[in-house]
């Protein structure tokens, strides 16, 4: 192996963690203010949530398009028929 491969693999493993540690500090921003999840943004799946129109203000949604309306990520059993939401989201 090439030292050239070496910093190519290295730099791309680099970016690829300085990526994940901004995901992840933008949720942690995200969740610490949740007045802002109630205004109005598209969600990663497409769909419109929120439900205040706000002219100027930074929506509640990461680089990569996670929001706080998204369902969790953990398996979350619900009562039959009821769906689980943060409140904001519609």
């Amino acid at each position: 192996m090439r030292f050239h491969d070496l910093l190519v693999k290295l730099a791309a493993r680099f970016g690829e963690f300085r990526r994940t540690h901004v995901e992840l500090y933008e949720r942690h921003y995200i969740l610490l203010e949740p007045w802002t999840h109630d205004i109005l943004h598209w969600g990663a799946d497409g769909t419109l949530h929120g439900s205040i129109a706000v002219g100027r203000a930074r929506p509640p949604v990461t680089r990569a398009g996670w929001c706080p309306c998204r369902p969790l990520d953990a398996a979350v059993s619900a009562p039959e028929g009821e769906r689980l939401r943060p409140r904001g989201c519609v």
